[in-house]
């Protein structure tokens, strides 16, 4: 969210992104989904290095959006 409070009232108007014609709106639920399930994944990459823990992520997150797409 815009931080009203750090900007001009114009700025505030110019650059809102509810004022924006090709922002959508979320509910941040997206997020949230993703952020749980990679959640499950914190104690079996624990004692990973940093590099092994990045590419386990990155096919969990992999994972999660196809599950997501086969879906829709």
């Amino acid at each position: 969210e815009l931080q009203a409070l750090a900007h001009s009232m114009q700025c505030q108007i110019d650059y809102h992104p509810r004022y924006q014609s090709d922002m959508a709106m979320t509910d941040g639920e997206g997020m949230e989904h993703i952020w749980s399930y990679l959640g499950n994944f914190v104690s079996i990459t624990r004692q990973m290095n940093a590099e092994r823990r990045q590419s386990t992520l990155d096919h969990a997150s992999q994972h999660f959006r196809w599950k997501k797409l086969l879906n829709l």
